[in-house]
């Protein structure tokens, strides 16, 4: 137990490190961190957030067109509550620890050494919330968010009121809400059925509003994305599946083969969190061969904590398998 323990504390030491790393070298072009923080700047000094973002992604010549291309509101307005970069980040810090707590809490009907593995495995996929800059990356917050949802899963209201959130945060979250209702259908769930399709419904209405305001800024002459419908296949789930540092070392093939095994360990031996986690990462990853660009590796920051909960589920499976005593010790 105490080296498990150990095991865990020099994970976080690890995972320490890129903090104090410089940030990458960017060859002049403004990474998404800088623009965030303008935004989140100026909505502190009292500008509106659709002026400010349309200004600041036109100076940088980001595309403003179609409103997928501009980021909800949500975050910048509860960053510029805060006074500063490292006010915030210690903020996101502090939410990530004490998403950990909640989490060994959580499983506290689990032994220890599952206990344990499962809050390791999701800490090597939250190693981007240590990296410059991170504070301002929507998608470190809203996985936290998330995480918080699935920890609430036998408190329905809970659940589906923090992954709202996350979808207002980041608009990828809805993965985890319509996960929900599967789930919740394929037990005969209706409550959390109705909750969660109402979210979705009202996540729909909120987006509408976000657009039209994004729009009224917009002029023929902005730039408009390339688009995110690009076929990239296994090749951008593998880039997003290494935002999980366990997955990171593997070839692909076994990196797949790994995240497959444990997803469907997940709805075999897993209980409402772990399967709504599976039906979410799944539904997250079936989409990945659809949708994003070569640069949109980083959103598989939205999976990265949950894609190998089902390890330690296997382990103790098989552990068990091994224990259980034949016909002839009998």
């Amino acid at each position: 137990m105490r080296a498990l323990r150990l095991i865990l504390l020099a994970l976080f030491a690890a995972l320490a490190v890129p903090a104090s790393a410089a940030p990458p070298a960017t060859n002049g072009v403004l990474v998404d961190q800088e623009l965030y923080r303008a935004v989140t700047e100026r909505v502190r000094h009292g500008e509106g957030f659709y002026p400010a973002t349309i200004t600041e992604q036109r100076a940088r010549s980001y595309p403003v067109r179609p409103a997928l291309a501009v980021r909800p509101p949500t975050l910048a307005y509860a960053l510029a509550l805060l006074p500063s970069t490292p006010a915030r980040t210690g903020a996101l810090v502090l939410l990530l620890f004490a998403t950990l707590v909640v989490l060994r809490r959580t499983l506290a009907d689990r032994p220890a050494p599952d206990a344990l593995a499962t809050i390791a495995l999701t800490l090597t996929g939250l190693f981007g919330a240590f990296f410059p800059g991170a504070a301002y990356l929507h998608e470190q917050w809203s996985v936290l968010l998330l995480l918080l949802s699935l920890c609430a899963s036998r408190k329905p209201v809970l659940m589906v009121g923090l992954a709202f959130l996350a979808v207002l945060v980041r608009e990828t979250a809805l993965a985890w809400l319509a996960a929900m209702v599967l789930v919740a259908l394929w037990r005969r769930d209706w409550r959390l059925a109705g909750l969660a399709s109402g979210a979705i419904a009202a996540a729909g209405g909120l987006w509408l509003v976000h657009a039209h305001f994004a729009a009224a800024q917009v002029t023929a002459a902005d730039v408009a994305s390339p688009g995110w419908v690009r076929f990239q296949g296994l090749t951008l789930v593998i880039d997003a599946l290494r935002r999980n540092l366990a997955l990171y070392p593997l070839p692909g093939w076994l990196l797949l083969g790994v995240v497959a095994a444990s997803l469907l360990a997940m709805l075999r031996w897993g209980e409402a969190r772990e399967r709504i986690a599976a039906v979410g990462s799944a539904g997250f990853i079936a989409a990945l061969t659809v949708f994003g660009r070569e640069d949109n590796g980083y959103w598989g920051f939205m999976i990265a904590p949950f894609v190998l909960w089902g390890v330690p589920l296997m382990v103790r499976s098989v552990a068990a398998r091994l224990l259980m005593p034949t016909p002839d010790r009998a």
